[in-house]
């Protein structure tokens, strides 16, 4: 068949639907391919049953595709021993190509490239367990639930994987789609039973596209056992049978590869791989050869035996450059949780790859990926490989440097390799290449990996740093100057923004809990930097605390969505879970200082906060209705200031517990961009108020890098985080985009509306913060934090504090505008900088 194949070409995102005029051109001219697949096997199958069914279809000439449901409820079906895993390996041996056996990821269409990817080689090592760790090769099929809406097999083939069995819940029309990277996805299929009035209907007439038959061996159990032979003997020979102008052909799953329509193509690596001992002629002798098959159209690449360190393996650059020189190496860091990166910002990012066997391929919870490895590495094993069967499998050739001592061994080796490229369904590639085209890929990858490559620099910078604590202080008294110039001084209370412009001042007057939290903050840092005296400071906080009382709604007390700062206790009687966040935050720590202990303790007592809780989750009201703040880069950071008053809720980037670093960091990407833009505030708060947790520490780890790349690559400045601006619409979020590819600085508003979206408007407005760069310079001693800061200082200072950001296209800030949180932020910062350097 593979000699009559018709190549398709396919999109650069998107699978190929045959037509049914072209199915049904093919299918004038192939046989009807029939696949038989059983699954059900769980824990209640019966073995017995199963077993005459299986050898029943042998005896027909029947293949048959069995599924395992290997998810935690349905393991021990194929328990080490188990009857069931007995079964199978019995077949498997009895009846080769009658039988396969192939596992189970439900919720496989669900997933982005990476958790395929995962989620299937610890599949298949699953099923490799359940087969006592002997296997004939890793499976080419997975099977998954068919979903209405589904992502792309993309990181399928990693694993080796090259069909995928999408099972309906019920009979539902066969979709066959090729995809550009080789994979096949059979999506639907016909439910039946060994014995139906209805079969006879589905199993005659011809198809445009292939069969698909789904058994369940939950359905075995209907038969006694003395009829379940019989009953599968008579299936068989009702799917084998031959109606009008077509014939018959049943195959297995991963035998689809190999009809006409699907141009199937194996990728065969090509590596040399130098002993440690090898001299510098044995380098001489593989750079020639190369040289050599180059000429001759084969690819190939090299580096040092990886045997020779059970920690360590090559390390792959994914930028797209072929190395000129030996492929490098990577080790795993301390406790084995993961690859120590080799490369720099400037070689660019990659991934580990290791050479593995067969049936231990794919990308592994340590974010290595294993490849199928062939060895040639003596004499006897070259010789004979002419007449190897390298199977259909991916696979690389890892070829040893000093067999090329040998001109016999040479001439064999081009033989080889040569007939391998000429074979007509292999694509000789090097190792490096093999990988690219195999690893997964997407944009929350990319963050990653770039996090990654930038981790050496970005921890570890050169020495620099000077003492500036003059210079922060008069920093520090900048940023008061905004709360000694506008606070009211009836109420106590600091408007959110102002606009000092000549003949147009205007004061906005109404501040959210957020901004009396950031108030509380300043005022801290204050006394603190001994800005105020701390008579002045326990004065303030006397006056701020009768404010913030909240109000009584729908029989809660909370404390209000928003008040005035002109007017005594006045505001409305909505309530904003990640405001009280900010708030609660700044109260716990109002509440741990010496001058004010246990002087907000009282009014926070006085809350009904549980009552905005429900299922662990903190919920606003707005006009009396809860609605959740989840999905809010403020719920983590909220979160962890419920908890510091004794309220257990949950957050959204809490992912990490029980899974691999790698699993878990990758997690918490999906979830940040499934959220939205990802900027410095709140993010970095939590540093200077609770302690940084690991799930802010890895997001901060990934937000500087990009800065920091961002930098290197184009010179710019980029410091991105939530803020005023003085023209519509007021109030932006900005941020890394972690599901955007490459680097895309976002803009969000609070109505999200798509004008505010556009490349356009992200490009007028994409501002370097000013609060952020100071909240960036406490957290992180580095070059780039004090070039930020430097700026700020330049360009930001107005005669009431600081200016809220600088736009990043004109250069300029608004030196007549400024608000509560910049100036508070920039007191909180130097205080903690100032306080860490005491």
């Amino acid at each position: 068949m593979i000699g009559r194949r018709t190549f398709l070409k396919w999109g650069t995102a998107a699978p190929v639907f045959f037509s049914q005029q072209t199915l049904a051109r093919a299918a004038s001219a192939i046989p009807q391919n029939t696949i038989v697949v059983i699954d059900g096997f769980d824990r209640s199958a019966d073995p017995e049953r199963a077993a005459l069914v299986l050898d029943a279809f042998a005896r027909a000439g029947l293949p048959v595709t069995c599924v395992v449901d290997l998810g935690p409820t349905a393991q021990e079906a194929l328990a080490p021993q188990s009857a069931v895993s007995t079964v199978f390996k019995e077949r498997l041996i009895k009846t080769p190509g009658l039988i396969e056996v192939v596992p189970l990821v439900k919720d496989l269409s669900r997933m982005s490239p990476y958790f395929q990817a995962r989620a299937v080689h610890d599949a298949i090592q699953a099923l490799r367990n359940g087969f006592g760790g002997s296997t004939d090769g890793a499976p080419q099929t997975i099977a998954c639930d068919m979903r209405d809406s589904s992502v792309a097999p993309s990181g399928v083939r990693a694993s080796g994987i090259r069909t995928v069995l999408a099972r309906p819940p019920v009979s539902a029309p066969v979709r066959p789609e090729a995809w550009e990277d080789g994979v096949v996805r059979m999506v639907g299929g016909q439910r039946v039973r060994l014995t139906s009035a209805q079969n006879a209907a589905l199993f005659y007439p011809r198809q445009a596209v292939e069969r698909v038959f789904y058994l369940s061996a939950q359905d075995f159990l209907d038969h006694p056992l003395a009829r379940v032979a019989q009953a599968a003997t008579a299936f068989a020979l009702q799917v084998l049978q031959q109606q009008g102008d077509y014939w018959v052909s049943p195959i297995l799953a991963a035998d689809i590869q190999f009809r006409d329509a699907y141009a199937y193509r194996r990728l065969m690596g090509v590596h040399f791989v130098l002993e440690a001992r090898a001299t510098s002629q044995d380098q001489a002798a593989v750079r020639a050869f190369r040289r050599e098959l180059s000429g001759a159209g084969v690819p190939s690449s090299f580096g040092n035996d990886p045997a020779s360190d059970p920690q360590s393996g090559y390390w792959i650059g994914l930028d797209g450059a072929e190395p000129t020189k030996d492929v490098a190496h990577f080790r795993f860091s301390e406790g084995g949780v993961g690859p120590r990166v080799q490369s720099t910002p400037h070689e660019g990012y990659g991934i580990a790859a290791a050479l593995s066997e067969r049936d231990r391929v794919g990308l592994t919870a340590q974010n290595v990926l294993n490849v199928p490895v062939t060895l040639i590495d003596d004499p006897k094993t070259l010789i004979n490989a002419s007449g190897f069967s390298f199977g259909t499998a991916d696979c690389v050739l890892a070829i040893s440097a000093g067999l090329l001592g040998n001109r016999a061994y040479r001439n064999a080796l081009k033989d080889l390799l040569y007939q391998i490229l000429d074979d007509g369904i292999t694509d000789v590639v090097s190792l490096p290449e093999y990988v690219r085209r195999l690893v997964p890929t997407g944009p929350y990858l990319t963050h990653f990996r770039r996090t990654q490559a930038y981790q050496h620099e970005a921890l570890h910078p050169p020495e620099h740093r000077h003492t500036e604590r003059e210079q922060l202080l008069a920093d520090a008294k900048v940023a008061w100057s905004y709360f000694e110039r506008w606070t009211n001084p009836e109420t106590g209370l600091c408007p959110a923004t102002v606009n000092f412009a000549p003949g147009q001042r205007r004061l906005h007057e109404a501040v959210t809990m957020w901004d009396v939290g950031s108030h509380i903050f300043a005022l801290l840092a204050a006394v603190d930097l001994e800005l105020i005296a701390p008579q002045g400071f326990q004065s303030a906080i006397r006056r701020i605390l009768p404010n913030i009382a909240g109000r009584r709604s729908q029989g809660r007390r909370l404390p209000q969505g928003w008040i005035a700062t002109d007017r005594f206790k006045w505001g409305n009687k909505n309530f904003d879970g990640c405001d009280a966040g900010r708030l609660l935050a700044a109260l716990y720590n109002l509440d741990m200082h010496p001058l004010a202990q246990e002087k907000s303790a009282p009014t926070v007592a006085s809350w009904d906060l549980e009552a905005i809780v429900a299922d662990g989750i903190i919920h606003s009201v707005e006009e009396g209705k809860l609605a959740p703040t989840f999905r809010s880069h403020c719920a983590h950071y909220a979160a962890w200031a419920f908890r510091t008053w004794g309220i257990d809720v949950n957050s959204p980037y809490e992912v990490l517990r029980g899974a691999s670093q790698s699993d878990g960091q990758m997690a918490l990407l999906e979830v940040g961009g499934h959220i939205g833009p990802m900027g410095a505030e709140p993010l970095l708060m939590e540093a200077l108020e609770f302690g940084m947790s690991p799930e802010s520490a890895y997001l901060a780890d990934v937000l500087f890098a990009a800065q920091l790349e961002e930098h290197d690559e184009t010179g710019r400045l980029i410091c991105v985080s939530e803020g005023p601006i003085n023209s519509p619409p007021w109030f932006l979020y900005q941020g890394l985009q972690f599901d955007a590819p490459g680097r895309v600085w976002a803009t969000d508003t609070v109505d999200s509306l798509p004008e505010h979206r556009t490349n356009t408007f992200r490009d007028a407005h994409l501002s370097i913060s000013s609060k952020g760069a100071y909240l960036w310079s406490a957290y992180r001693d580095h070059p780039f934090c004090d070039k930020l800061r430097a700026l700020v200082r330049d360009k930001a200072k107005t005669p009431y504090g600081f200016a809220s950001s600088i736009n990043e296209r004109a250069g300029q800030a608004s030196t007549t505008y400024s608000d509560i949180n910049t100036n508070a932020v920039v007191l909180q910062s130097i205080a903690h900088m100032l306080k860490t350097e005491a």
